[in-house]
């Protein structure tokens, strides 16, 4: 018995793989890189100075922050969009923006979001789900959050809801090991060593999303909050957030 994967399903198995891939860029031109979501705040106050205090608190920001927020709202946006579920997938960037107290935090959200339409837009306008986002955006009845854009995405280029939670999960680690390397800064290998021993926590991470309720979204550490609004008053800094 043959175990080769039919032609026309390996093509959409490989199209999906390079959607993916795409979206997850590091270098994709949205302005990611001109971001720390607060990381500057505590670099310049010294509490994290290290590669041992990267590691924590790149555990620390995944497990208390990212997974109640944007990993979570991917996957909600990803479910949401397979129901074709315009109405809900409005409501949830509503809730998360406004679960998001810091100023710099919602603009960096909303910025990237449309940056990624801008890239996306000219691939999915045939699709009547993106088409209705867009319009909401439009008429100003919800935000272009990234995270959200990024979940219907994935769904509408068939990508598959855990392989986008991993590659977004990922992708979050990576711009943190990055900035790290020029903040404090760390060696390119000990960045390297940390994503590695990152791989299996994100893994735990992408199956708890798996299990989280709608409601929970927003929740997170009070103490990133405050990071970073007191990065909006940092004498001098590198990155927008």
């Amino acid at each position: 018995m043959s175990s080769q994967i039919p032609p026309g399903k390996s093509r959409a198995r490989l199209r999906s793989c390079l959607h993916l891939l795409h979206l997850s860029d590091p270098l994709l031109p949205i302005g990611g890189f001109t971001h720390s979501y607060g990381l500057e705040t505590y670099v310049q106050k010294e509490l994290v100075n290290s590669s041992t205090q990267v590691k924590k608190y790149l555990e620390a920001y995944l497990r208390h922050n990212f997974l109640y927020n944007e990993l979570l709202a991917m996957r909600l946006a990803w479910e949401y969009a397979d129901e074709s579920n315009i109405e809900v997938i409005v409501e949830l960037n509503n809730i998360l923006c406004a679960a998001k107290g810091p100023r710099e935090l919602r603009n960096a959200g909303t910025k990237l979001g449309l940056r990624l339409i801008k890239i996306i837009e000219t691939q999915l306008n045939g699709e009547a789900l993106f088409n209705e986002y867009l319009e909401a955006v439009k008429a100003g009845k919800c935000e272009s959050n990234y995270c959200v854009i990024y979940g219907m995405a994935a769904y509408l280029f068939g990508i598959g809801k855990e392989d986008s939670m991993i590659a977004i999960s990922y992708n979050t680690a990576s711009t943190i090991i990055n900035n790290c390397a020029k903040l404090i800064p760390i060696s390119q290998m000990d960045g390297q060593k940390i994503l590695f021993e990152a791989q299996a926590f994100i893994e735990e991470l992408v199956e708890k999303a798996g299990k989280l309720k709608p409601e929970d979204t927003g929740m997170c550490s009070i103490g990133f909050d405050i990071r970073s609004m007191q990065h909006e008053r940092l004498y001098t800094r590198i990155y927008i957030s």
